[in-house]
Order: structure tokens, then C-alpha cells, then sequence
């Protein structure tokens, strides 16, 4: 490819609502201490802005039959953007391009089983979406170095364990 040739290219639909193995590997709630890169999570706030969350590998879980669980704090703008509206779409980078999932949000309820006080959504994929560029791969996300790691971690697979013991929807 040629940059001379910055023609765009519209994102490409790769699933109504499988999400990519790629994707399902890296929330799956395992191995969270390999898992660095965050992922963007945008909302619509009540005054019709957009609004972005950055949230780990140890905050989101794709269930088997492709839902999608995020705990996060329950006063946080997402959690109200979510529980107002609903929609959302989660970001992370994909096979040399950046992937889009578009999700329909509800509100599971609260825990403190983690330790701390969250509020958990579940997400019903509507769309995905591959973006792709001509002149330029996406070789990463935005990535992050953890300060207190094991507190980190252990607050995280309490977090998922909570994401996977709900009661199927």
C-alpha cells in the first residue's frame, strides 16, 4: 500500500453479534495479569454528549452465549449513562484494525461481594463492526502498568467471579 493512497475505508460489519475469538479470549476473565490493554467504553450522557470509560480485562466478561458483563462503580457517569439509555460501544484493537461492538446495556443490579460497592450491566450485542486504514495498522491500545498488582489483581478475580456466577439471563 501506497500513502499516497489515504483513500477511506468505511468499517466493515463482521458480525451482528459473534463476537471475535480474539475478543472472547482476552475477556474471558483469565490470566488477568497478562492483560494490559485498556478498553474504551463509550456512553451518551443525558445532555446528548459522548462520553468515554476506560475499563480493564478486569472489569468486562463475554459470557458463552456472547453477552457481555461490566461491573464498574455504581456513581461513575457510565453507570448512569447506561442505566438512563442503555447504548454503548466498547473499543479495543483488532487484527491490525480496531474493533467496535455495539451493545444494548441493562442494569443487573449492585454487589459488594468484591469488596467494594459495583454496579453490574449486561450488554446484548447489536452490531461489530472491523475499522481498518489503508496507510496505518493499529498495533496497540491504550496500555496501562498496574501500581499495586496484587491488590489490583485479587480485587479483579473477585470482580469476575461475581461477572460469572449471575444467573444466566
Amino acid at each position: 500500500m501506497s500513502e499516497a493512497n489515504p483513500l477511506y475505508l468505511p468499517p466493515t460489519e463482521i458480525s451482528r453479534v459473534d463476537i471475535p475469538h480474539e475478543i472472547s479470549i482476552y475477556l474471558n476473565g483469565e490470566d488477568l495479569a497478562t492483560k494490559n490493554v485498556a478498553l474504551q467504553l463509550f456512553t451518551v450522557d443525558s445532555d446528548g454528549w459522548p462520553h468515554v470509560a476506560l475499563l480493564s480485562a478486569g472489569e468486562i466478561l463475554v459470557l458463552p452465549d456472547g453477552h457481555i458483563r461490566l461491573i464498574i462503580f455504581p456513581s461513575a457517569g457510565t453507570a448512569t449513562n447506561m442505566a438512563h439509555d442503555g447504548r454503548s460501544t466498547l473499543t479495543m484493537p483488532l487484527d491490525r484494525g480496531m474493533c467496535e461492538i455495539r451493545m444494548k446495556m441493562r442494569k443487573l443490579g449492585e454487589s459488594k461481594a468484591a469488596g467494594v460497592a459495583l454496579a453490574i450491566f449486561e450488554g446484548q450485542v447489536q452490531r461489530i463492526h472491523k475499522h481498518l486504514s489503508r496507510y496505518a495498522d493499529v498495533e496497540s491500545g491504550l496500555t496501562f502498568s498496574l501500581h499495586e498488582p496484587e491488590a489490583v489483581l485479587a480485587r479483579w478475580y473477585r470482580q469476575i467471579a461475581v461477572l460469572r456466577n449471575l444467573p444466566a439471563p
